[in-house]
């Protein structure tokens, strides 16, 4: 059993508020799930993420995969958490070192290729991102 976190950022409205973004990888059928309220576009955002690390040369774990995104009350909509869970994703199967995770919300919607594509709202999620590690550190 393998467990991930990292960070991102929902705007509602203006404001911005840290979402940790946690990816579990277990025993089971392949399966993957996300919770925490996430809307219609970021429901796709499963599909992007399998075959953006896959199309990077990475490989996507064939076991059971559980995405949550906290707090599960806060709506979350949009495509700019596809990096956020590839890289959680990548981290709880070991690709990635989590210490290098530990400051940092990322932001930024995946094409199926695994290029980073740009977002709308970047400027104010990274001034809220900034605000909150500010007043409470994300570790």
């Amino acid at each position: 059993m393998a467990l991930a976190r990292t960070w991102s950022v929902a705007l509602v409205g203006l404001e911005g508020h840290l979402v940790e973004v946690e990816a579990d990888i277990s025993q089971g059928l392949p399966k993957t799930t996300l919770i925490g309220l996430p809307d219609a576009s970021l429901t796709e955002a499963r599909d992007r993420v399998r075959a953006a690390v896959v199309n990077s040369g990475e490989r996507f774990p064939d076991r059971k995969v559980t995405i949550g995104l906290s707090p599960a009350t806060l709506p979350k909509a949009g495509s700019h958490y596809d990096v956020a869970i590839a890289v959680s994703l990548l981290t709880a199967a070991g690709a990635v070192e989590p210490r290098s995770l530990r400051q940092t919300a990322i932001i930024g919607e995946l094409g199926l290729d695994g290029r980073i594509r740009e977002v709308r709202g970047a400027l104010a999620m990274t001034l809220a991102a900034r605000a909150s590690s500010a007043s409470s550190s994300p570790t």
